[in-house]
Protein backbone atom coordinates (compact mmCIF):
# COMPACT_ATOMS: atom_id res chain seq x y z
CA UNK A 1 0.00 0.00 0.00
CA UNK A 2 1.52 3.23 -0.95
CA UNK A 3 2.22 6.26 1.59
CA UNK A 4 -0.20 8.10 -0.21
CA UNK A 5 -2.95 6.36 0.69
CA UNK A 6 -2.61 6.29 4.19
CA UNK A 7 -1.78 9.80 4.25
CA UNK A 8 -5.12 10.59 2.04
CA UNK A 9 -7.17 8.82 4.83
CA UNK A 10 -5.62 10.15 7.75
CA UNK A 11 -6.26 13.50 6.01
CA UNK A 12 -10.17 12.62 5.37
CA UNK A 13 -10.16 11.32 8.56
CA UNK A 14 -9.58 14.45 10.13
CA UNK A 15 -11.70 16.53 7.95
CA UNK A 16 -14.48 14.32 9.01
CA UNK A 17 -13.44 14.83 12.78
CA UNK A 18 -14.32 18.38 12.02
CA UNK A 19 -17.33 17.93 10.21
CA UNK A 20 -18.79 15.87 12.55
CA UNK A 21 -21.41 18.25 13.31
CA UNK A 22 -22.28 18.49 9.60
CA UNK A 23 -26.19 17.43 10.39
CA UNK A 24 -26.47 20.40 12.73
CA UNK A 25 -24.63 23.10 10.80
CA UNK A 26 -26.52 22.41 8.29
CA UNK A 27 -29.91 22.56 9.73
CA UNK A 28 -28.88 25.93 10.85
CA UNK A 29 -28.35 27.20 7.55
CA UNK A 30 -30.30 28.40 4.66
CA UNK A 31 -29.26 25.63 1.68
CA UNK A 32 -28.74 26.84 -1.43
CA UNK A 33 -30.51 25.05 -5.07
CA UNK A 34 -29.21 21.35 -5.57
CA UNK A 35 -28.07 20.94 -2.21
CA UNK A 36 -27.74 16.98 -1.77
CA UNK A 37 -29.29 15.35 1.29
CA UNK A 38 -26.54 15.66 4.18
CA UNK A 39 -25.61 11.92 4.48
CA UNK A 40 -24.79 12.05 0.72
CA UNK A 41 -21.90 14.52 1.45
CA UNK A 42 -20.13 12.06 3.90
CA UNK A 43 -20.24 9.42 1.04
CA UNK A 44 -18.80 12.37 -1.59
CA UNK A 45 -15.63 13.15 0.10
CA UNK A 46 -14.68 9.62 1.12
CA UNK A 47 -14.84 8.82 -2.77
CA UNK A 48 -13.33 12.47 -3.47
CA UNK A 49 -10.30 11.49 -0.96
CA UNK A 50 -10.30 7.30 -2.88
CA UNK A 51 -9.94 9.63 -5.87
CA UNK A 52 -7.70 11.54 -5.20
CA UNK A 53 -5.05 8.74 -3.73
CA UNK A 54 -5.69 6.76 -7.05
CA UNK A 55 -4.87 9.20 -9.41
CA UNK A 56 -2.28 10.34 -7.55
CA UNK A 57 -0.12 7.26 -7.21
CA UNK A 58 -0.14 6.62 -10.75
CA UNK A 59 1.82 10.59 -10.87
CA UNK A 60 3.23 10.35 -7.69
CA UNK A 61 6.36 9.54 -8.98
CA UNK A 62 6.66 11.72 -12.70
CA UNK A 63 6.47 15.23 -10.88
CA UNK A 64 7.79 17.00 -7.78
CA UNK A 65 5.41 19.84 -8.38
CA UNK A 66 2.66 17.44 -8.49
CA UNK A 67 3.62 15.76 -4.82
CA UNK A 68 3.53 19.72 -3.60
CA UNK A 69 0.33 20.42 -5.21
CA UNK A 70 -1.02 16.71 -3.63
CA UNK A 71 -0.06 17.87 -0.08
CA UNK A 72 -1.46 21.24 -0.48
CA UNK A 73 -5.03 19.63 -1.45
CA UNK A 74 -4.89 17.39 1.40
CA UNK A 75 -4.04 20.35 3.76
CA UNK A 76 -6.60 23.04 2.04
CA UNK A 77 -9.24 20.01 2.70
CA UNK A 78 -8.52 19.82 6.00
CA UNK A 79 -8.85 23.31 6.54
CA UNK A 80 -11.92 23.62 4.72
CA UNK A 81 -13.82 21.76 6.96
CA UNK A 82 -12.12 23.46 10.20
CA UNK A 83 -13.49 26.75 8.91
CA UNK A 84 -16.38 26.01 7.80
CA UNK A 85 -17.61 23.77 10.89
CA UNK A 86 -15.64 24.43 13.98
CA UNK A 87 -15.10 28.42 13.04
CA UNK A 88 -18.64 29.28 11.23
CA UNK A 89 -16.23 31.05 8.88
CA UNK A 90 -18.38 30.28 5.92
CA UNK A 91 -16.72 32.88 3.77
CA UNK A 92 -12.91 32.09 4.55
CA UNK A 93 -14.15 28.36 3.83
CA UNK A 94 -15.88 29.40 0.42
CA UNK A 95 -12.05 31.24 -0.23
CA UNK A 96 -10.61 27.97 0.96
CA UNK A 97 -12.61 25.71 -1.57
CA UNK A 98 -11.44 27.74 -4.35
CA UNK A 99 -8.02 27.60 -3.96
CA UNK A 100 -8.70 23.63 -3.37
CA UNK A 101 -10.59 23.47 -6.77
CA UNK A 102 -8.09 25.77 -8.52
CA UNK A 103 -5.42 23.47 -7.08
CA UNK A 104 -6.86 20.26 -8.03
CA UNK A 105 -7.41 21.70 -11.56
CA UNK A 106 -3.35 22.19 -11.26
CA UNK A 107 -2.85 19.14 -10.34
CA UNK A 108 -5.13 17.63 -13.09
CA UNK A 109 -2.37 19.65 -15.54
CA UNK A 110 0.66 18.43 -14.13
CA UNK A 111 -0.93 15.01 -14.68
CA UNK A 112 -1.80 15.51 -17.89
CA UNK A 113 2.04 15.70 -19.21
CA UNK A 114 1.94 11.93 -18.13
CA UNK A 115 -1.24 10.94 -19.20
CA UNK A 116 -3.25 10.66 -15.96
CA UNK A 117 -5.18 14.00 -16.24
CA UNK A 118 -8.37 12.37 -16.47
CA UNK A 119 -8.17 10.52 -13.02
CA UNK A 120 -8.38 13.77 -11.19
CA UNK A 121 -11.54 15.08 -13.15
CA UNK A 122 -13.69 13.77 -10.17
CA UNK A 123 -12.17 15.44 -7.67
CA UNK A 124 -12.24 18.65 -9.44
CA UNK A 125 -15.86 18.15 -10.21
CA UNK A 126 -16.63 17.51 -6.23
CA UNK A 127 -14.78 20.40 -5.03
CA UNK A 128 -16.31 22.76 -7.80
CA UNK A 129 -19.52 21.08 -6.66
CA UNK A 130 -18.76 22.06 -3.27
CA UNK A 131 -17.32 25.33 -3.70
CA UNK A 132 -20.36 26.58 -5.24
CA UNK A 133 -22.80 25.04 -2.31
CA UNK A 134 -20.48 27.22 0.31
CA UNK A 135 -21.04 30.15 -1.87
CA UNK A 136 -24.64 29.90 -2.35
CA UNK A 137 -24.58 29.38 2.19
CA UNK A 138 -22.35 32.56 2.35
CA UNK A 139 -24.98 35.05 -0.30
CA UNK A 140 -28.51 33.46 1.36
CA UNK A 141 -27.86 33.57 4.87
Amino acid sequence: MSKYWLITAASGLVANLFALRMGETFAQLRLPLFFPPVWLLFFGWTAAFICLANAFVRVEEKSQKATTAFYVALGLTVCWSVLFFRADAHFAAALAGMMLTGVLLHLRVLANTAGDGKRFLPCCIWAGYLTYLNLGICLIN
